[in-house]
């Protein structure tokens, strides 16, 4: 099963400590949808990041191929089906091909954005910037939720 990252699990060290046996697959893009912050992690300490659908946006990610146990646990570790919520989405990946793959939502009724904790935020900088991701896209989601 693929699972598209966006947040902090764009951060492999956090992945394999969560989901010990999922592998990198490939950079993807998610059409129609937009990075922002809200929701509230104890883990974190603030808000977390979501997707917001918005036609002519796009959010960069990565594709982790998930055993089972990985995706059980991962479901825990996201709170779904309370925090977020799992849905299928259909992901560009950088060879061009459309792939099916898992995404953790927060519910879009009563969604209010507001900025994440500097740590989370600082996970989500480091990672845009090891991939090579547009941290401009990550600083517009900060703008958005102050």
């Amino acid at each position: 099963m693929l699972y598209f990252a966006y947040g902090s699990n764009l951060d492999q060290g956090q992945m394999r400590v969560r989901c010990p046996n999922a592998t990198v697959e490939a950079r993807a893009t998610l059409s129609g949808h937009t990075l922002v912050f809200g929701g509230y992690s104890r883990r974190w300490g603030g808000a977390v990041a979501s997707l917001q659908r918005v036609r002519g946006a796009h959010v960069d990610g990565l594709l982790y191929r998930l055993t089972p146990e990985d995706l059980r646990a991962l479901d825990l570790f996201e709170g779904h089906p309370f925090a977020y919520r799992r849905a299928t989405r259909l992901v560009l990946d950088r060879a061009g091909l459309r792939r099916r793959a898992q995404v953790y939502l927060q519910p879009e009724t009563g969604f209010e954005a507001w900025p994440p904790a500097g740590r989370y935020f600082r996970v989500l900088w480091h990672a845009y910037g090891r991939l090579g991701f547009n941290r401009t896209a990550l600083a517009n989601a900060l703008g958005g939720a102050a």
